[in-house]
């Protein structure tokens, strides 16, 4: 894989990760009370003001020759799912101990790759995916008051959804948008995602949790939620271009830098900016949070 794919897919983890503190920052200081419902429909329906931006660097990116656009429209609705599974579990924890939980995108990533695109998996990488899943494992064990061990049932369940799904949309990307185009995929992918937060919408809690919520915190929530989204974007786009130059599962690797950046960022703004947001740097957890993101990290190494 060339320098220049790396710097590429470097941009979209460093990005994502501002973009896990800011929906972690949305979520306890507005959406507390109103749940992930709101800050989802908010995500999802961003994409409306992309597609006129789409058609016009590329016309011809409305035009996919057979079932791609529909793979395609397909691809945005895990990808929304898959978005709301983290959110759920952001709503439930630390952003640097659901952020490790991706890395089990690139394991799933080489299974889906192997099947529909023919990529081929060593021995070496099947040991670097056991590695990352003992990472994420590591992670997911917290300690309550009395320091007896807790294993975080509900966050576990929730990132190794969203990571099973987020790879299978990279991946139907990946299938469509070789052939026919990047702007292509990003166009009906887009469309996807507005599918499916118009789908959220019509559900009547989810749609309270939006109004409610936009009603009392208009400017707030547009002004951050703006910021994020083009970031969440920015991120997707690069990462998903970077999978159109080498292979889906050595390009998701570079994400397993996400939990790091994140660790780094989160110490930053608990040290600096405590209102904002705040982690806990206790020595304990600063101990277990490292030996964790450095099994996964050591995990990416073997895969890549």
């Amino acid at each position: 894989m060339s320098a220049n794919v790396i710097i590429i897919a470097l941009g979209a983890p460093f990005l994502w990760s501002i973009v896990n503190h800011a929906d972690k920052f949305l979520l306890s200081k507005y959406f507390k009370s109103g749940g992930v419902g709101g800050l989802m429909i908010f995500s999802t329906l961003f994409s409306v003001f992309l597609l006129p931006i789409i058609y016009f660097v590329d016309r011809d990116a409305i035009f996919v020759e057979g079932y791609g656009s529909l793979i395609l429209i397909c691809a945005g609705i895990l990808n929304g799912i898959a978005i709301l599974l983290y959110l759920l579990a952001l709503s439930d924890d630390e952003a640097s101990i659901v952020v490790p939980f991706m890395q089990l995108i690139p394991f799933f990533a080489f299974i889906f790759g192997y099947f529909l695109l023919g990529e081929v998996l060593t021995s070496l990488q099947l040991l670097g995916g056991l590695v990352i899943i003992l990472g994420t494992l590591l992670l997911s064990i917290g300690f309550s008051e009395r320091k007896k061990i807790k294993f975080k049932t509900k966050v576990s369940i929730l990132m190794i959804g969203h990571s099973l799904l987020f790879a299978l949309y990279e991946t139907l990307f990946k299938f469509v948008s070789i052939k026919s185009g990047f702007w292509d995929g990003v166009f009906w992918e887009a469309i996807g995602l507005i599918f499916f937060g118009v789908f959220l919408y019509l559900i009547p809690r989810f749609r309270n949790e939006f109004l409610l919520v936009f009603k009392k915190n208009s400017k707030a929530i547009i002004g951050v939620n703006i910021i994020s989204e083009i970031f969440t974007i920015a991120g997707n786009w690069l990462m998903a271009f970077a999978t159109l130059l080498a292979p889906l599962a050595l390009v998701t690797l570079i994400s397993g830098y996400q939990p790091v950046f994140v660790f780094i960022i989160g110490i930053f703004i608990t040290l600096f900016f405590p209102k904002i947001s705040e982690e806990s740097i206790t020595k304990g957890a600063l101990f277990h949070k490292g030996i964790a993101i450095l099994i996964i990290l050591f995990g990416t190494y073997f895969l890549y």
